[in-house]
């Protein structure tokens, strides 16, 4: 289990091993995820997300937005076209669909070293804030639950994205045409 953190002396080689940590967490099945995105205070669109991990394929439905979707290895996006790629290179451009598979984001320093120190905390669920090398004072947060290693909310750049419900469906399961019902009041966080 994550242990708390809270140095500034944390280097972006932890970054991986945490990442790494919390793919552990995740238990390989079909999981159905709810939720809204928040571009700005007046732009928002909510969307649900079905993926299925061990088969590699996910389909993402937004409101007023076309299906894009990933399957026996290419990306079907209805902006870009297809594209071969890998299950784990087919979320980079959703970040909503990695909300599923935290450990995939870009944010554990990889790439490059911008992004330190991570400071984990435990308040119920795993609380991580991103700190940015280059500026300490940019920081993102991201709120992943304990059980399925599944996020269920994302603070960056101004956006937000919080997963209203998440539930495992059978492998076969036919889902019923999603209903976007608009939001009628703040939705609370639950850790």
């Amino acid at each position: 289990m994550l242990a708390p953190c809270v140095s500034t002396n944390s280097s972006p080689a932890d970054g991986p091993a945490i990442a790494e940590e919390l793919a552990a967490l995740r238990r390989p099945a079909r999981y159905i995820l709810e939720g809204i995105h928040q571009e700005s205070r007046q732009k928002y669109w909510q969307f649900r997300v079905d993926i299925d991990e061990p088969a590699q394929t996910w389909t993402l439905l937004r409101q007023r937005a076309k299906p894009v979707s990933y399957r026996d290895g290419v990306l079907h996006d209805p902006d870009n076209g297809p594209d071969e790629v890998s299950f784990a290179r087919s979320m980079v451009s959703s970040p909503v669909v990695r909300m599923a598979a935290p450990d995939l984001m870009l944010r554990w320093g990889r790439a490059t070293d911008d992004v330190h120190p991570i400071l984990v905390q435990h308040i119920g669920s795993i609380l991580l804030t991103f700190e940015y090398h280059e500026d300490p004072a940019f920081r993102s947060t991201l709120v992943i639950d304990e059980r399925d290693g599944i996020a269920r909310r994302s603070y960056e750049h101004g956006e937000a994205t919080i997963i209203t419900s998440v539930r495992t469906a059978e492998p076969d399961e036919v889902l019923p045409r999603v209903r976007f019902v608009q939001p009628t009041d703040w939705i609370r966080p639950q850790y």
